[in-house]
């Protein structure tokens, strides 16, 4: 099996690049060809900027007098006859508004059955017996006294500056079109209230305000009292929720201000002159700009949940059981809050919420300057920011561990998404929050997924390839980290183990094949178990020849002293089998271990695709198996070389501690001859080793070997 570190590591950023690629182009192409989904994603974003930032203070300019629960219980069910909302009015004038809103439809005249019957009365007496001019009089004092729609516009008159609501129909399509009966020319005390400025700039071409086609003015005779006319129009976005203030509505060749912006102007005391619409951009209200989108809307910046403004019920200013300066200088707004008798919006914190509280808050916030910042850039900053984003990572997530490129992605995604929660609060401006963090977030799982997909093919070909190979906790560190297998081919120092058995090829010719297949299988079974247990790498077997190497393809520096204290186990575990043998009634085995330490090529090597094997090669290795051949001639079980030897001594020196057990400090070198081996001019110097048993001097562990 072929397995290259290397390779695997370029087609993994190679696929990690091509799909961040892909990835960050997706979500560009889905930002910008499809706006209005995108737009639907980032309004739910809004709503949970809202909630994360908590509630505030609205402050104390508006306040409400509303119609509620127990208003209804004292006075009776709504809508009130027109001389009680005549009194509630004279009332509240009474503690001296700034501005007095009215967020009631006054659209159709109010006569009482005694009124209808007085006309009736008196029409009929006219025709049969005139009047006298005492009793007409007396008759005209009490139509008087009971028309309560005069009353009413009498209290208006009286009350200073007063804006009332006016409905304004904009149809959805062509077929509620031609429901609406449209009207052909506006109410000349209407047009009173549409804006007297409007001003081109470089962003009208891309202004689309919303066309009324409809309009169901107050009553002349309260229009004619009222300082200013405001429409009520509002349009949810499409899950519901009522995010943005339609602040001007263009209605045949005239635009019309909101409900709310004519209180507010009002409470400035700004004139209608003083007001632009400047389409594009939004409404100059003297020195404060209140921006809009393409379509004149506000975005709206709740204060919190429902009955977040001081307010009263009505039928306690009737009562007199408010303070006498609750009003004073205030932005007063009449509305319906009793179940049943209000249009109930959804807003980020709550979902019944009244109309009238809605028109508090846009006041509130046009008095403040609270404004939230959205508008034709949000596009364009949101396909910058997700190819930015995009392949920012792409370019880097590859190229960094999969712990670092986890941080550095948190640090990201939550240093923008603070940021834009930062700059929603502190400064009111709204940036794209779901394509940025949607990509960061996509971008990241493809490499995370990718990375972890090579990691387990890695872990698989590195068991597959290694678990014959080296003991099962190397094999483990390896899947771990498949960086650190050397397997592509690399010079690198190791130290060799070669061990023969003696006699072997003779031992094999006088017995039965059963018989030496058996014990050498136990044999090399039992060594096996010793190499692993000393993290050696098992190259081969040759025969009854066992070849291992330390130091690849795991980095093991101290691999000299791994495989010394390799081969005095498997010495010691030879003398065990060799009594075991002996009672089972076999022969006896004897073998010759050599080591070597030196610098070899060691990789895979051998036929692609058919036959490929982890080995080493190289003139060291050669001197390892030489020898090995010499503990025949020099009659010792465990020979090194000086090269060995140099790195044991080295160790030594340092104290360098033993990996599993046991340490160089029961270990002693003795050096037996310079020799000369086939194949090398240099003479080579030749060492054993002794080890110290508990309790007494260094001993020589080993028998005569021939």
């Amino acid at each position: 099996m072929k397995f290259t570190a290397d390779n695997n590591s370029r087609s993994r950023f190679s696929l990690g690049i091509g799909l961040g690629v892909a990835v960050t182009i997706g979500l560009a192409f889905l930002t910008w060809l499809a706006p209005n989904v995108v737009v639907r994603l980032d309004n739910t974003a809004l709503d949970f900027q809202f909630r994360l930032r908590g509630e505030r203070s609205p402050g104390q300019e508006v306040v409400l007098v509303l119609v509620d629960e127990k208003s209804l219980k004292e006075i009776g069910r709504w809508p009130w006859p027109r001389d009680k909302q005549a009194l509630l009015v004279d009332r509240i004038h009474a503690g001296e508004p700034a501005v007095l809103g009215l967020d009631i439809i006054y659209a159709e005249p109010e006569e009482s059955d005694a009124i209808r019957e007085i006309k009736s009365w008196l029409a009929t007496a006219q025709q049969k017996e005139p009047l006298s001019s005492k009793a007409l009089g007396r008759l005209e004092a009490r139509l008087h006294a009971l028309d309560t729609d005069q009353q009413f516009s009498q209290s208006l008159a009286r009350a200073g500056d007063v804006v009332l609501a006016m409905p304004f129909f904009v149809p959805e399509s062509q077929t509620t079109d031609s429901l609406i009966e449209t009207t052909s020319t506006v109410p000349e005390l209407i047009r009173r209230s549409e804006f007297m400025l409007v001003k081109q700039t470089k962003s009208a071409q891309e202004s689309h305000p919303y066309e009324a086609t409809a309009l169901i003015p107050p009553l002349d005779t309260f229009a004619l009292q009222a300082t200013g006319i405001g429409h009520v129009y509002r349009l949810p976005d499409h899950d519901g929720v009522t995010r943005r203030e339609v602040l001007a509505l263009r209605h045949e060749d005239a635009y019309y201000p909101s409900f709310a912006l004519e209180v507010a102007r009002l409470y400035l005391g700004r004139t209608r002159e003083h007001m632009a619409l400047l389409l594009g951009d939004g409404v100059q209200l003297g020195a404060t700009l209140v921006p809009t989108d393409q379509k004149l809307r506000m975005l709206i910046n709740y204060a919190g949940r429902e009955l977040r403004f001081p307010w009263v019920s009505a039928t306690d200013v009737i009562h007199h059981r408010i303070p006498s300066d609750f009003f004073q200088g205030k932005a007063v707004l009449v509305g319906t809050a009793a179940l049943g008798t209000y249009d109930q919006l959804s807003t980020p914190f709550s979902a019944n919420f009244s109309g009238v509280e809605k028109n508090a808050t846009v006041i509130e916030n046009i008095l403040h300057e609270r404004f939230l910042t959205a508008g034709l850039w949000t596009g364009p900053v949101e396909f910058v920011l997700v190819l930015v984003f995009g392949f920012m990572l792409t370019w880097i997530l590859p190229r960094v561990r999969a712990v670092h490129g986890t941080i550095m992605t948190t640090v990201i995604w939550m240093g923008y998404a603070g940021a834009v929660q930062a700059l929603f609060v502190m400064k009111g401006v709204c940036l794209p929050v779901v394509m940025p963090t949607l990509t960061i977030g996509s971008v990241f799982a493809v490499t995370t997924v990718l990375n972890y997909v090579f990691k387990e093919r890695q872990a698989r070909e590195i068991h597959s390839m290694f678990a014959n190979y080296v003991s099962p906790q190397i094999v483990q560190e390896l899947m771990k980290s498949p960086s650190k297998a050397t397997l592509g081919g690399q010079r690198k120092e190791l130290t060799m183990l070669f061990s023969d058995l003696v006699g072997f090829t003779t031992f094999s010719e006088h017995r039965p094949a059963e018989d030496v297949v058996g014990q050498l299988n136990e044999y090399l079974s039992v060594m096996t178990d010793v190499i692993f247990r000393w993290n050696g790498t098992l190259d081969k077997f040759v025969g009854d020849e066992i070849v291992v190497f330390w130091g690849a393809p795991l980095a093991q520096p101290d691999h000299a002293e791994l495989a010394v204290q390799c081969a005095l186990e498997m010495q010691a575990r030879l003398v065990e089998l060799q009594a075991r043998w002996k009672t089972q009634g076999k022969p006896i085995l004897k073998h010759g271990i050599g080591i070597n330490t030196g610098v070899v090529l060691v990789g895979n090597i051998g036929a692609e695709g058919k036959k490929m094997d982890y080995t080493m090669i190289g003139d060291q290795v050669n001197l390892a198996a030489r020898f090995q051949g010499l503990t025949r001639t020099l009659g010792h079980q465990i020979l090194l070389t000086e090269f060995t030897a140099s790195k044991l001594a080295l160790d030594l020196g340092r104290g360098t501690p033993n990996a599993q057990r046991g340490g160089l400090d029961r270990i002693q070198l003795r050096k037996l001859h310079v020799v000369t081996v086939k194949g090398r001019q240099e003479p080579v110097g030749a060492y054993t080793v002794a080890v110290q048993s508990e309790g007494t001097e260094f001993e020589e562990r080993e028998a005569s070997v021939g």
